[in-house]
């Protein structure tokens, strides 16, 4: 069954695997902790609960999505509580990424339904979700979830210090 789960050791070498395939294939769109860095349990942990945050973060639930019949991790989405300056131009409420050998086969599009439901029951409304411009499976998945184009805005991206049209999209769910 593939699912919606609270990250957990089970899944941790598998997470760590996807980690590696976004390392060689250069994807800089989401990053997935590096395991072998933190303790990325307690960090996660931290995020959830608010507590020894930087300065510039927010609170964030983190959720994988995995299939139980293989103990694999297929992808990760980030719930943040509330919004700062900055993420109210670039990252919104919600991130995402799916393990780079899982790409184009719908896994973005269920996650995100299911991210949603989580955020519904946060009481997170309207929410807002933004991808770079030229992140056209991305938009995709934003748009198969109902979202709607706000707008498209100049920001800074913060993998490449250049600047870059971000699109950003909202959707009311309360």
């Amino acid at each position: 069954m593939i699912r919606l789960i609270v990250p957990c050791k089970e899944y941790l070498r598998s997470y760590t695997e996807a980690y590696g395939e976004y390392v060689k294939n250069n994807v800089i769109t989401y990053s997935f902790t590096d395991a072998s860095s933190c303790d990325v349990f307690e960090k996660f942990d931290r995020y959830r609960n608010e507590r020894e945050l930087p300065p510039d973060r927010v609170g964030e639930d983190k959720y994988w999505l995995a299939d139980d019949e293989k103990t694999y991790f297929i992808g990760e989405i980030s719930i943040r509580h509330r919004l700062n300056d900055a993420l109210l131009l670039r990252g919104g409420h919600i991130g995402y990424g799916i393990r780079y050998s899982e790409w184009n086969r719908g896994y973005g599009t269920m996650m995100l339904a299911l991210a949603l439901e989580k955020a519904k029951e946060m009481r997170i409304s309207p929410v807002l979700i933004t991808c770079n411009d030229d992140n056209l499976a991305s938009a995709r998945v934003i748009e198969k979830n109902g979202f709607t184009l706000e707008n498209k805005i100049m920001t800074i991206d913060p993998h490449t210090g250049e600047e870059s049209l971000t699109r950003r999209y909202l959707k009311e769910l309360l």
